[in-house]
């Protein structure tokens, strides 16, 4: 009598806490359909906290952490690294959803620019799908055209941050002379006149002695 006691508490414990789990997560759900995720985290938090190996919590909690990402951008590290987190864990205990599967594969490809160990936990993932899944051309695809955009932004900055030391480099290897004589002659200006220094409309050197040497015939004539 006593042993049929303690399992109708047993059983009734665990419809409870079933019964709980599923109107948080119902809960989570609603509120994440009308756009209140920091509402649905805390739901589908306490659904996980009865069943932490819930796939379908994981899931809507990893689902709302990318938007409330995409929200806080580009502040978002947090809110990124828990989406990752939960959207992995969903994907692993139910391997078999691949609605799961391609939810966390878009997530890295979208982390990858941001991020290498997205880029390479994307590929593992791509791995594990054999080319007979109906998603594999797709994952392929796009997992193919991420990597290219990457390359070649990394290429394009590359090239840049190459062009610095090159300059510095060629500056380096002009003479003291040229640098100082550069210095000293400054911006150039078109000449103002014929005998006139570019300056301040002063006469030019050659005018200069011109000028000195009809004094010096003055000065001999008187």
């Amino acid at each position: 009598m006593k042993l049929y006691l303690s399992v109708l508490i047993l059983l009734g414990a665990l419809g409870s806490e079933a019964s709980g789990q599923g109107s948080e997560l119902a809960a989570g759900r609603a509120y994440y359909t009308e756009g209140e995720f920091k509402k649905a985290v805390a739901h589908f938090r306490l659904a996980l906290k009865v069943n932490p190996n819930d796939p379908e919590s994981n899931y809507w909690m990893g689902m709302s952490y990318q938007v409330l990402a995409d929200i806080a951008f580009p502040f978002a590290g947090k809110y990124t690294s828990k989406a990752g987190f939960y959207l992995t864990r969903a994907t692993e205990l139910a391997p078999g959803r691949l609605d799961y599967r391609r939810a966390l594969f878009e997530f890295l490809l979208d982390s990858a620019g941001s991020s290498r160990a997205a880029l390479r936990q994307a590929e593992d993932l791509l791995r594990t799908v054999p080319e007979a899944d109906p998603d594999y051309s797709y994952m392929r695809q796009q997992f193919e055209q991420e990597s290219k955009e990457i390359a070649s932004a990394d290429a394009r900055l590359g090239r840049l941050f190459l062009a610095i030391p090159r300059a510095t480099y060629r500056l380096s290897e002009l003479p003291v002379s040229a640098l100082l004589s550069q210095r000293a002659a400054g911006p150039q200006t078109p000449a103002q006149g014929k005998g006139m220094s570019s300056a301040a409309g002063m006469p030019a050197a050659g005018s200069s002695r011109l000028i000195g040497s009809r004094s010096e015939q003055k000065c001999q004539v008187f």
